[in-house]
Order: C-alpha cells, then structure tokens, then sequence
C-alpha cells in the first residue's frame, strides 16, 4: 500500500491539494494562497527565521527565507499550533503564501521507508493527552477500521477497505465540486475553476464542451489517485 500517499490523502483535497477546499471560516485569510512542498535547511528559532529550499514551477531548485511573525500560524501535522523550534534541517514542510506573503507552515509527516501509516496513528495516539479533540479523532479511526472488519475476525476486508477508499474519494469530488460550482448549475465552468483543477481544465473536460461535470472530475480524480500511488509504490520498491 502506498504510504505516504495514504497517509496525507486524508488530509489533502483531490487535485487541488487543499487550496479550493479550505474552511468557509478561513476561506478569507487563505483566499489565493499558494501551497509549496519545501525542505528545510536551515533555522534559526531566536530570530524567528527559517530557509527551506524548493522545487519552482521550472523544474529548478531555489531557496528562500521565511520570517516567522506572529500573524504566521505554525503548525504540525495534525494542524496543533507549534513552534519554530521543533523543525531541524532535513524536516519536510508545507508553506502556504497569499500574494507573497507567509500565512502558515505546516510540518508534514517523516516520509521514507520505516516510516508506515501505521505510525501516522502511533503519533495521534501519542498526543491523544493533549485535548479532548484527540481522543475523539482515535475514536474515529477505530469507528472506521471496525466497519472494515466485515467478517468481525479481527482482520481487514480488502474489499471493504477497497470500497470505503471509493466512497471517500466521492465524497471529496463531491465536495470539492460543491464548493467550486458557485452558481449551482451542476457544472464547472474555467472561471469557477480554481488550482490544478482550473490548470488541467482543458484535459480534464473530456467532451470539451467548456465545462467539467461531476462524472470528468471523479474520473480525473481517480486517475490521480492511480498515477500517485503507482508513483510512491515504485518510489518505496527502489528504496528497499
């Protein structure tokens, strides 16, 4: 199983990585904002700085430094508020700019290859003192792995487990084509389009009638999620 793609798959909207499905309560404060994977190389906790290094839209590696002012939300994983400190150099993060500015960096989970989706839930588990809310989100995870086991041996159906991976996969298109079909028309046209949907728009309107309907985008959908995780499968096979 693909686990780093699994493993933020949960957190992330399809094709969009989360830029057309943010919050209606923080729509505001991250309207434009542009989403950048980037390694850190460098921190400096008592100035508040922070140089991380990324891959542009180009193809070529560049690097920037970040300072950290109050108005910037630091967070990790689980999105629990944070602080500079606990990045190192080698730590991957998420950056998140509206009209150049910093207004979040997120630490992502360890990727390579002990490190399993199993221990995405270790982690949660680990933190599940901290509030109230983490316990909660323990419980749903049970909840959810206990549908899973169809035959109540103990053990994962893969069926099931195939078929609750569709069902939540719908239910991000539909989501997301919720949150994009401002005008309830039942289609997305270019300009209600937004981030890799509206990028890919001309391939993902496949009768290219100037719209993308709710039957193109859960196809494009899937198609991403094969692609993606073929590509992280491959990625951990070199590795071994």
């Amino acid at each position: 199983m693909a686990r780093w793609f699994l493993a933020s798959f949960t957190a992330a909207i399809v094709l969009a990585g989360g830029l057309a499905a943010a919050d209606d309560k923080e729509k505001k404060a991250t309207d434009g904002a542009k989403p950048t994977n980037v390694t850190v190389t460098k921190v400096d906790a008592q100035k508040g700085d922070i140089t991380v290094k990324y891959t542009d839209d180009q193809g070529k590696t560049q690097e920037k430094t970040f300072h950290l002012s109050q108005d910037v939300r630091v967070v990790d994983e689980t999105g629990r508020v944070i602080k500079i400190d606990v990045f190192e150099s080698g730590n991957e993060a998420l950056v998140i700019e509206s009209a150049g500015k910093l207004q979040e960096l997120r630490r992502m989970p360890m990727r390579g290859r002990n490190r399993t989706l199993s221990d995405t839930v270790r982690t949660l588990i680990e933190m599940s003192d901290c509030d109230a809310g983490c316990t909660e989100e323990v419980q749903k995870i049970y909840d959810t792995l206990r549908k899973l086991d169809t035959n109540k041996d103990g053990k994962i159906d893969p069926k099931a487990l195939k078929a609750e991976a569709d069902h939540i996969l719908q239910e991000r298109v539909n989501e997301m084509f919720s949150h994009l079909d401002t005008n309830k028309d039942g289609k997305i046209s270019k300009d209600e389009a937004r981030g890799l949907l509206k990028e890919h728009f001309d391939k993902i309107d496949a009768n290219k009638d100037g719209f993308i309907d709710r039957d193109e985008l859960l196809k494009a959908a899937k198609e991403r999620h094969e692609r993606k995780a073929a590509e992280t499968k491959a990625t951990d096979k070199e590795k071994k």
